[in-house]
């Protein structure tokens, strides 16, 4: 089939009009580079039930207060705690709502929007989208800003809304800048952090702690974890045995039904 020059025409203009957009939109990217800082490395373990109970205190006391965890219910907590109904009624409790209600924020999205004009986040969204690595640097990662209205910042959440809450316990922080770009512009960059004032916990303490509240949310927020890696090994290997039980019918079918002169292939 031949092409007209007209097709042909149409079709270069098609491809140099894709060249074009792929080279502005290159160029948008990289107009719009923002220096990332490094993220504070962390290994959690789900099997911890002592970090997991830490976390849930902290969470569900603190972080609560503004925050929801909608995606999951009070009672399906006790189970990921290892502590019985009773028990999680006792030492962690509800905040005075139903037993099998969605874990909800204490406080109304219209004052939230009167003091930070903006209704806070669901924490279990947060947890599936960020990395416990991203959680643990954003958790310990606040400093002292005067230029911000809740006079606090974070180094991997430039112009934070949130309020330093753990400023009481982790003592107030002072950025480290460094030179490098913010939107393809240059700018001071915060990439860490060093102490200014004492808290009432030790460093070691604090950190210790947020580790503690990324488990817990890590695993509200991914509730059948640990079951799929202990149900993996086992659907893997029974894939892998009814793909050689099917390589074994195939051969036996073929065997049978094609004669070894008309094969272009050899089953032996």
């Amino acid at each position: 089939m031949k092409l007209s020059l007209t097709s042909v025409l149409q079709r270069w203009t098609r491809l140099g009009a894709m060249l074009l957009l792929t080279a502005l939109a290159g160029s948008a990217w990289a107009s719009v580079q923002t220096t990332q800082p490094p993220l504070r490395p962390i290994t959690i373990d789900l099997h911890d039930q002592a970090a997991l109970r830490t976390g849930a205190l902290y969470t569900l006391h603190m972080c609560v207060a503004c925050h929801g965890i909608q995606g999951a219910r009070y009672s399906e907590l006790p189970p990921v705690l290892g502590l019985s109904k009773e028990d999680f009624l006792k030492y962690i409790s509800t905040n005075g709502r139903h037993y099998h209600d969605t874990i909800t924020s204490n406080m109304s999205e219209a004052l939230m929007m009167k003091f930070v004009d903006m209704a806070p986040p669901d924490l279990t969204e947060i947890a599936h989208r960020r990395s416990p690595a991203w959680l643990y640097t954003y958790l310990t990662s606040f400093y002292a800003d005067p230029a911000r209205p809740t006079g606090a910042n974070n180094v991997v959440f430039y112009n934070v809304s949130m309020p330093d809450v753990f400023a009481t316990m982790q003592g107030l922080q002072k950025p480290v800048m460094v030179d490098g770009l913010r939107f393809g512009s240059p700018a001071k960059i915060a990439v860490g952090v060093q102490p200014l004032t004492a808290g009432t916990m030790s460093r070691a303490q604090f950190d210790q702690t947020a580790k503690d509240i990324v488990t817990f949310l890590y695993a509200v927020a991914h509730p059948h974890q640990q079951e799929r890696m202990r149900l993996g090994p086992w659907i893997i290997g029974l894939f892998v045995m009814l793909s050689v039980l099917t390589y074994l019918i195939y051969r036996l079918y073929w065997a049978r039904v094609i004669t070894g002169k008309q094969r272009w292939w050899r089953i032996r």
